[in-house]
């Protein structure tokens, strides 16, 4: 069976699932950006004639493949640099129902990642009563590259945040088409884990994001950090050496490299160009190169310094991150490792930090060094996420803590699941979509009665700003005095965030970081 809608570019066909869910796959959202259009804000769609057929996802953008043995592997996928398509999926009979609309960023460090994945089906989601929609957008340096002669062509005066201002334009295709699959263009919510937390984080201070959304939540990530952004000025110098490392002394002649070339290989100090990830080198790339900035159009300030200032976005908010953020991440292979490490990055708070994160022998090091690194990066960008936006006692915050541990495989087509992760970085999201199947794991009891209720508060999130609902148990906000979250794990409970010992830690470094380079 299949069903159609008349979008503002032509008509679409897409197939009907068995629970009566309607899906549209690979929907351009923008013109193909390739050609001249690398490097530049995503334009208008050109219209098509006839039914266009929306069963399949686009192609991925661009990016290193993920090591079948990584937790976020889930088989190969095709790509291309033209790459900017959406999905939507929606239980809606018919236009005039008006449901919530859920836009889905995925996150992959701006460098990986799709939303086709199966882990961000989003029938779970429609079956809850929502327009649940996942996108594409431009990764790595096709997506982020900086360049002073950019920014002097681009008509808006600045360069890169190309990767944000597809996402931006996703949620004005939503504007202009939602309707037209049942959905509220007056009650968007958008969401996203990781980098693409770090998105809607980012949304929150950008004045172009103004009034595309209405709620906001973010699952294991921000951009609240000082390391989180990069400032122009040091994006688009980094920009130029990087056009020069590779021979393209023109805007012309970079745009002219192949995408997988640009995307996917290092200059070293001779000049030579090497292949990436094959030899499985994952960080080469430089988040110079390749990451957000305040860039003066999409942000004209740090997402702190905007949060700070009490000036965000004035939307309700859901945030929150898992107990064991950094349990996928490379450790120490030793307690002086783990030592030195922090007198070489912390410097005189070296000596609370090992206080805080106590280690007698190597191995108590590696597993510290895990859980400092979750706790920086991740647990403390949501807890102060929340705490800056509830400070202005306007819209409504609420936080959580998601500590189950999911009945994983062991290693074999999953991925390498033999370690013990807990509960690791992205396994909140399988719940959050009411989507246990994408992966063959012995699900318990106690799974799927967290993953109905988790999809439950965040489909009651969106219609109506508020994940409470009946049945379920209560969620109260979040506020700097009580500082009460929602424990999503073994229980469903509400209680005081976890560690805040070594949340206000990385408050005074990232303070002290912020104070040095004043200084």
């Amino acid at each position: 069976m299949r069903e159609t809608v008349i979008i503002d570019s032509g008509t679409l066909s897409g197939p009907v699932t068995s629970n009566g869910v309607r899906v549209f796959k690979g929907i351009p959202y923008a013109a193909p950006p390739v050609g001249d259009l690398r490097w530049r804000a995503p334009q208008v769609v050109k219209p098509w004639s006839g039914a266009r057929v929306a069963d399949r996802f686009g192609l991925r953008c661009v990016q290193p493949e993920r090591p079948r043995t990584a937790i976020g592997y889930f088989g190969p996928e095709p790509e291309d640099e033209d790459c900017l398509y959406l999905n939507v999926w929606t239980a809606a009979a018919s236009q005039d129902e008006k449901r919530p609309v859920m836009v889905w960023f995925h996150g992959g460090a701006y460098a990986v990642g799709s939303g086709a994945l199966p882990i961000f089906d989003g029938e779970g989601l429609a079956r809850k009563g929502v327009i649940a929609v996942t996108a594409n957008y431009r990764l790595g340096r096709l997506g982020f590259l900086s360049h002073p002669d950019l920014a002097r062509e681009a008509e808006y005066g600045t360069s890169g945040n190309y990767g944000l201002l597809d996402q931006i334009a996703v949620l004005r295709w939503v504007r202009r088409n939602i309707s037209a699959f049942g959905g509220d263009a007056g009650r968007v919510t958008i969401f996203g884990q990781s980098a693409g937390s770090s998105s809607v984080n980012t949304f929150m201070a950008s004045p172009l994001a103004r009034g595309l959304f209405h709620r906001a939540i973010g699952q294991s990530g921000g951009a609240l950090g000082w390391r989180a952004m990069m400032m122009r000025e040091n994006a688009e110098s980094a920009g130029v050496a990087f056009a020069h490392a590779i021979g393209a002394p023109s805007i012309a002649a970079l745009r002219a490299r192949p995408a997988r070339e640009i995307q996917l290989v290092r200059p070293d100090e001779g000049g030579a160009l090497r292949e990436l990830y094959d030899s499985g080198d994952r960080t080469a790339v430089s988040r110079e190169t390749a990451w957000a900035t305040v860039d003066g159009h999409v942000l004209r300030a740090r997402v702190k310094d905007v949060f700070e200032r009490g000036e965000q976005n004035d939307v309700p908010v859901l945030t929150g991150a898992t107990r064991d953020e950094g349990a996928t991440l490379p450790a120490v292979r030793s307690l002086d490792e783990f030592e030195t490490r922090a007198r070489t990055d912390l410097g005189a708070l070296a000596s609370d930090f090992l206080r805080l994160y106590r280690a007698a022998d190597d191995k108590e090091a590696a597993r510290n060094s895990h859980t400092a690194a979750g706790h920086r990066n991740f647990n403390w960008e949501n807890w102060l996420w929340a705490r800056l936006h509830a400070r202005t006692g306007r819209s409504p915050v609420f936080a959580y803590h998601f500590s189950r541990v999911p009945p994983r495989s062991p290693i074999g087509a999953t991925g390498d699941l033999s370690r013990d992760l807990g509960a690791f970085h992205t396994a909140d999201i399988p719940y959050a979509f009411d989507h246990l199947s994408v992966r063959d794991w012995p699900w318990e009891t106690a799974d799927h009665r967290l993953a109905a209720t988790m999809s439950s508060y965040w489909a009651n999130f969106a219609a109506h700003g508020d994940p409470n609902g009946e049945g379920l148990p209560f969620w109260p906000r979040f506020n700097e005095a009580g500082q009460h979250v929602m424990h999503l794990g073994d229980e469903i409970r509400a209680g005081a965030v976890p560690d805040t010992d070594k949340l206000e830690f990385w408050s005074k470094v990232d303070d002290h970081l912020r104070g040095s380079a004043k200084t």
